[in-house]
């Protein structure tokens, strides 16, 4: 016999399955230090090449102001200056990257919880299920 509310909790529970798996995975596979700072790794890595790439386009940019002044002093503040930039804009970066991931694990975390609840349903309905027919077993046995 087919139970109609088992069907539905398990359409459920497939579907937000399929939905939330990255989210899922990630919630059960890390700890929440080892999440952030995996991201923060990440994100330091996109960020430094991005500096890289960017400085390397003004650096061509202003090649020509650059070779023909050629005063060590004014480069050497122009590299003061990138470098300023690149640490205060990467503790920015970094910062908001640990914020994102933090709520994004707490949310996570959040749907794990919610998504073990189902399944701890679902198993119960199973053994009230079995149990029904092991007595119904047992029941035409003695009569």
């Amino acid at each position: 016999m087919l139970n109609e509310d088992k069907i539905r909790l398990m359409n459920e529970i497939a579907s937000y399955e399929k939905r939330e798996a990255g989210m899922l995975r990630s919630a059960q596979k890390y700890f929440r230090g080892d999440y952030i700072a995996k991201h923060l790794l990440q994100s330091f890595l996109a960020y430094t090449l991005s500096f890289v790439l960017i400085l390397g386009v003004v650096l061509l940019y202003k090649l020509d102001r650059l070779l023909g002044v050629a005063n060590v002093k004014e480069i050497a503040s122009w590299g003061w200056k990138a470098g300023a930039f690149y640490f205060a804009g990467l503790i920015l970066f970094e910062l908001l990257t640990a914020v994102i991931y933090d709520r994004r694990y707490s949310l996570a975390q959040n749907k794990l919880a919610k998504h073990l609840s189902q399944m701890d349903k679902l198993k119960k309905r199973y053994d009230i299920q079995e149990r029904q027919r092991i007595l119904s077993k047992e029941g035409g046995r003695n009569a």
